[in-house]
């Protein structure tokens, strides 16, 4: 019996090659990544197509179209990268009835690299100042989603112009989130030194220049890389230099620098923060971290009453922090929290951080349960009412939705002032 002959399975691939010279778009710059769809032999099988970076919803639709056009192969190997999701891959062989697979890219694509890199086509790109390039990638960066993207954006950025303090900032930050904090506090130096300059610049306004934003930003992250590097005074001076520098205070350091003074053993320091605190940012913005330490600050001076009241005010702000110092159990996470301060992983970061502290002094340890213990009924209260502030947020199909919400919040507010003791 005749047999008829197999045809060999049709295999492509899905290949990509970042390249490392910048493109213009628009009125900025980007870093492009080249998609390529080619046969069993690495033949083209359509136009490669330049993106800003690796995106698996951009790079199906791409394949998708082109599967239009050419029909579906047997098989298609797609060629590894951090940004694809394996998962999304198999959803998209079982719409297109073909098989995927992620492969290694080969050996050869630093070649491909070089063999790419001309494709621009025949329009030159006029020239460019490199500070106008860089500061075109780092308004692309704010647009990307890929962290090998973002980091290599930031990174050409710096190559092309070391005057770029932005993208210094930038890097110190992604390395203090890697946990690499002498790294990060290099970096976050090396900005403060480029920006140094504007420190002399009379009638500047911190912050609301947007210049001023990246020397904030590392003066910021270097008290943020002490403190990680365990070294709490010098700490504390970043923290106090950054205030003097900005009294407005947009990046928050007044909420960390007497904590610092306290884990250095600086009580008095402390205690000198506290006196300048409340005489320059009177009606400042509730903050727990802010008022644990100013109540601890109180009890190592014998005020209990003082430590109490700011207690009281810190628990209010945030009702988990006490039950992490105290190892009780904690109120439910499943509620309305009016914002990310007043949230549990706050709490757990806090009692990690400064928990010690109040190890030290049994008698801060004891104002603080006897002030958690007196509260626990308002404190409850509290709970259930932003419980029932989470339960509208379902509602919202309510046509009083708006109204009711509202009340929800104005009675909360004069609840917590109630029981603070403060007008309403």
């Amino acid at each position: 019996m005749i047999q008829p002959l197999k045809s060999e399975p049709s295999v492509w691939s899905l290949c990509w090659v970042d390249l490392s010279g910048p493109l213009p778009i628009d009125q900025d710059f980007f870093l492009p990544t080249i998609l390529m769809l080619v046969g069993p032999l690495f033949e083209p099988l359509v136009a490669p197509e330049i993106f800003s970076e690796i995106d698996q919803v951009q790079a199906e639709e791409w394949v998708a179209r082109h599967f239009d056009d050419l029909g579906v192969p047997d098989q298609l190997l797609v060629w590894k990268s951090p940004e694809w999701v394996p998962e999304e891959w198999k959803y998209f062989a079982r719409d297109w009835k073909t098989k995927v697979k992620l492969v290694n890219p080969p050996p050869h694509e630093a070649r491909l690299q070089s063999e790419l890199a001309n494709f621009k086509g025949t329009k030159r790109v006029p020239t460019v100042a490199k500070s106008d390039v860089a500061e075109g990638l780092m308004r692309n960066f704010l647009r990307l989603r890929s962290p090998a993207k973002r980091r290599a954006t930031l990174e050409k950025a710096a190559e092309i112009d070391p005057s770029c303090s932005a993208a210094r900032v930038e890097l110190a930050e992604l390395e203090f989130h890697s946990g690499h904090y002498e790294r990060s506090l290099e970096l976050a130096r090396l900005a403060e030194e480029i920006d140094r300059p504007l420190l002399r610049r009379p009638g500047i306004q911190w912050w609301i220049d947007r210049e001023t934003r990246p020397m904030l930003r590392a003066l910021f992250g270097i008290m943020l890389c002490q403190w990680h590097l365990g070294r709490a005074t010098d700490a504390a001076e970043a923290g106090q230099f950054l205030l003097e520098t900005d009294p407005q205070d947009h990046m928050g350091a007044r909420f960390y620098v007497p904590l610092f003074h306290l884990l250095s053993g600086e009580h008095e320091e402390a205690s000198l923060f506290f006196r300048h605190y409340a005489k320059h940012y009177p009606g400042d913005m509730p903050n727990a971290w802010l008022s644990f330490a100013w109540a601890l600050t109180l009890c190592l001076e014998g005020d209990d009453q003082g430590a109490r009241q700011k207690y009281r005010e810190g628990m209010m702000a945030n009702i988990y922090l006490a039950p992490r110092l105290l190892g009780e159990r904690p109120p439910p996470d499943d509620i309305y929290q009016p914002s990310e301060r007043d949230e549990s992983h706050g709490a757990v970061e806090f009692a990690g951080s400064f928990g010690g502290l109040w190890d030290r002094d049994a008698s801060a340890m004891r104002v603080l349960r006897d002030t958690h213990e007196e509260l626990q009924p308002a404190l409850e209260e509290l709970v259930a009412r932003r419980r029932a502030l989470s339960d509208l947020m379902d509602q919202r199909y309510d046509p009083e939705y708006r109204a009711k919400w509202t009340a929800l919040l104005d009675e909360e507010e004069k609840f917590v002032k109630s029981v603070l003791g403060r007008k309403t």
